[in-house]
């Protein structure tokens, strides 16, 4: 294996990571007692969006040719 499938990798991992972390920050009861008194909570979806774009990365460079 290739040193950049193992960055890939990690991209992929970490992604994965920040989603679900995301995911259990938005349904915390912290969260949802910031977004019932009416404000936003950027940190959770933050990390989703982070996330996302993590695992893309990571995708990307395990299946590009070279």
């Amino acid at each position: 294996m290739n040193f950049k499938k193992i960055i890939a990798a990690i991209f992929v991992v970490l992604g994965i990571i920040l989603i679900t972390y995301g995911f259990t920050e938005l349904n915390s009861l912290e969260s949802q007692f910031t977004r019932a008194i009416g404000q936003k909570d950027n940190n959770a979806v933050g990390s989703i969006v982070a996330g996302a774009v993590s695992v893309i990365i990571g995708l990307y460079l395990f299946l590009r040719k070279q």
